[in-house]
Parts: structure tokens; C-alpha cells; sequence
């Protein structure tokens, strides 16, 4: 498999209608809340510490982001895994987030145990699949692994927003949407997300144009 090939890793839609989570300005304020007490944790996990290591980080990421139909961090989150290193095998999988050579126990039950959650908007896991998660991962891992699930549950939301905000200029209004929190909300995600996504990409050695290809293309299996 060409490292240079899209892989749409979401999940369509049914029918035409937009049926993907999305924020509004007091939602996103609560979860933002949330993970602004967390911030040593955040450090410690995207930063030089590694508490989670990068490879696991990007698989769990890539999964909730799967479960949220987030077009827009599908794409910068398969650039970053591919960066990390994680096995192009398991971005083929990971809609049925199947096991993968690249996958060790730890990052199955990590990805199982946050998509079950996203599955579940934030509630809880699968009761059986969460009594598992607190054997094999010890209390700080836990909360990293939380805190990783709520930062991607937190982007995945915000690019959902702003596709609302795309459905919008394209004369299909989604239904208890807001303009000013698309706009607001979605606006930000443009102008923070995206390029993120696209200096990891040129980082890869690929050009802006394929960058900008292979992100539509990904986005538009989402929709």
C-alpha cells in the first residue's frame, strides 16, 4: 500500500442528512474546561515525556476520530500516525478496528475502550471491556488515556461544526445548527487544525496540492 494514498478510514453517513455530533459555543466551553485543568497531563503526553507513546496516542485518536465521522482529523490524524510510525495496515483497519501487526494488547484494549466511550458521546465503556481497562492500565494511565480521548472527542466535534458550517454556504442548513457557533467554532478549527495538518503532511514530503487532494478526498467520505 503507496504511503501517498488516501485511506478513508470514517464512516459514511446514511441517506443525505447530516448526522454527526457537533458543538455548540456552551458545549464546547464545558469539555474545553475539562481538559484546561488537565494541563500538565497534556504536557505530559504530546510533549518530550511521551507518557503515551505516540504510536498509541494516533491509534486511539484515529479510532474515536473514526467513531465521530470527523472527516477533517481523519486526515490530520493519519498524517501524524503515519509520522509516528504506526503501520499503514492498521489505518485500513481501523474502521473495524481490527488487531494488526503494528498493535500490541495495550493499544487494542486503549483503542477498543475509546471508541466504546466516543461511541457513548463520553459516557461510559462497555461495562465488561471498562472492568478490563482498570486491570491491565494503572490510575495515571487511565486519566492520560481519558485525556486523550477527550482532546480528539474535542477536535472531532469542532471539524464536525465547521462542516456544518460548509453544509450551510452550500444552501443545505443542518437542522438545530447555529450559524454564529458554525461560524465561531468552526472558523477556529479552520485556522488552527488545518494547517497543522497540512505542515505534517509537507513534512512527509508531500506537496501542498496532494496535501489539499487527499484531505478532500477523506473529508468527502465522511460526509
Amino acid at each position: 500500500m503507496s504511503a501517498s494514498k488516501t485511506i478513508p478510514l470514517t464512516r459514511p453517513s446514511s441517506g443525505t442528512a447530516f448526522r454527526k455530533r457537533k458543538y455548540t459555543l456552551g458545549q464546547l466551553r464545558t469539555d474545553a474546561a475539562v481538559l484546561s485543568g488537565r494541563r500538565k497531563e497534556v504536557q505530559a503526553i504530546w510533549g518530550s515525556e511521551h507518557r503515551v507513546t505516540p504510536q498509541m496516542r494516533e491509534q486511539v485518536m484515529l479510532g474515536v476520530a473514526r467513531v465521530n465521522a470527523c472527516g477533517f482529523c481523519t486526515y490530520i490524524h493519519q498524517e501524524n500516525a503515519l509520522e509516528a510510525g504506526v503501520d499503514l495496515d492498521f489505518l485500513g483497519a481501523v474502521a473495524g478496528v481490527e488487531r494488526t501487526p503494528d498493535m500490541d494488547d495495550d493499544a487494542m484494549l486503549a483503542v477498543l475502550w475509546a471508541t466504546s466511550r466516543a461511541e457513548n458521546n463520553l459516557g461510559p465503556a462497555d461495562e465488561a471491556l471498562d472492568a478490563v481497562f482498570k486491570e491491565r492500565f494503572t490510575e495515571e494511565e487511565q486519566r492520560d488515556l481519558d485525556t486523550v480521548l477527550r482532546g480528539m472527542h474535542m477536535m472531532n466535534l469542532c471539524g464536525n461544526t465547521l462542516e456544518a458550517l460548509l453544509w450551510r454556504l452550500r444552501g443545505n442548513r443542518v437542522p438545530g445548527s447555529r450559524l454564529v457557533d458554525e461560524v465561531l467554532i468552526g472558523g477556529g478549527y479552520f485556522l488552527g487544525a488545518i494547517p497543522m495538518g497540512v505542515l505534517t503532511a509537507r513534512q512527509r514530503g508531500k506537496t501542498v496540492r496532494t496535501a489539499f487532494q487527499e484531505a478532500v478526498a477523506t473529508i468527502r467520505a465522511a460526509a
